[in-house]
């Protein structure tokens, strides 16, 4: 396992809910970020093929629908076509790849991270727990089967998704799999700082993670374009009030909760880089173990359940009751 390396984690605009040329600009951010000596890329939440801004606009579901059908028809199958070229996207540059995702199973839609290695496998995904307000009218819920850390040459590595970190118990379950580096994927934000959506949520909730934890997170984050801007909002005053151009806030941020990144403007598009030293995890560890030696598991304790669970649970197999024709016409 290596204990020195550099991570790089994304500030960028989608092409709002086009698979296609989302993951073409992509690539070309992969690239860089790997030219530049990365061997860890994120990405940000619901980057591809973007988040379902319209959602927080107040306007009645009718209003949704065109974006929601587009959304869904850009939504990523695994596997399918857009895994295929995450794969190379990670093969190709020689990097870690880690994706946000809306997922297309079946006939629903999910929030996920998706995990690549070096040569282009799959790791593994990790679905959103519960979606966050509205976007319960979009996304369906994960279970514990999809929270994982991942047992690499760059360490543990492992992730979660916008207000995720903001629940105690995700934290605890995440580090009792001993994640040492995580992704934190978030979408673009308010323009008031001092809204409960603001645009220093992210860094703040971020911050506490990692200390809560002891590990290295990487804020990778959504900006909005001023295209985007004008296909969500149109004229509406109310709507641009709501969502402003940029707004991002990439950064890597270490146990301690320190900034160790350089911080791209909010309202600009960018690779912010860090050095990993994975050497420090014991100085992380040594005050704080929440699911280790900072526990008390006779006052307080968590049931992690990472079995997987479905709505539906068949029981046998369904007789095959079709005729083909030439059976039909025998007699």
């Amino acid at each position: 396992m290596k204990s020195k390396f550099k991570v790089a984690a994304v500030q960028a605009s989608p092409i709002l809910w086009d698979i296609e040329l989302t993951i073409n600009k992509a690539e070309g951010i992969a690239t860089e970020a790997a030219l530049n000596g990365a061997e860890l890329v994120a990405f940000p939440e619901a980057f591809f093929p973007g988040y379902p801004y319209w959602i927080w606009t107040g306007e009645p579901a009718p209003y949704g629908v065109p974006f929601f059908e587009k959304l869904y028809r850009n939504s990523v199958t695994i596997p399918g076509p857009a895994c295929s070229r995450f794969s190379e996207m990670a093969r190709k540059n020689n990097i870690y790849l880690c994706v946000s995702v809306t997922e297309k199973d079946m006939g629903s839609l999910y929030l996920t991270q998706l995990w690549f290695d070096k040569e282009g496998n799959l790791l593994g995904k990790h679905r959103k727990i519960k979606p966050t307000g509205a976007e319960r009218t979009i996304w369906g819920e994960g279970d514990g089967s999809m929270m994982p850390v991942f047992e690499t040459e760059l360490g543990r590595l492992g992730g979660l998704q916008c207000w995720e970190h903001l629940i105690p118990l995700n934290a605890v379950a995440m580090a009792s799999l001993n994640e040492q580096i995580h992704v934190a994927s978030w979408p673009s934000f308010s323009p008031a700082d001092d809204h409960i959506f603001g645009l220093h949520s992210s860094q703040t909730i971020t911050k506490y993670y990692s200390m809560a934890t002891g590990t290295y997170s990487i804020l990778t984050s959504e900006t909005l374009s001023q295209e985007n801007l004008d296909y969500i909002c149109g004229d509406d005053e109310y709507k641009h009030q709501i969502y402003k151009k940029g707004y991002g806030c990439a950064q890597i941020i270490n146990p301690s909760g320190i900034t160790i990144s350089d911080i791209i403007p909010h309202d600009e598009e960018g690779i912010a880089y860090a050095d990993i030293d994975l050497d420090v995890m014991p100085m992380a560890k040594y005050l704080m173990d929440p699911a280790g030696h900072y526990s008390k598991p006779n006052v307080v304790s968590l049931n992690f359940d990472q079995r997987q669970q479905s709505p539906v649970n068949k029981i046998g197999e369904a007789p095959d009751y079709s005729i083909p024709y030439e059976k039909l016409h025998e007699y």
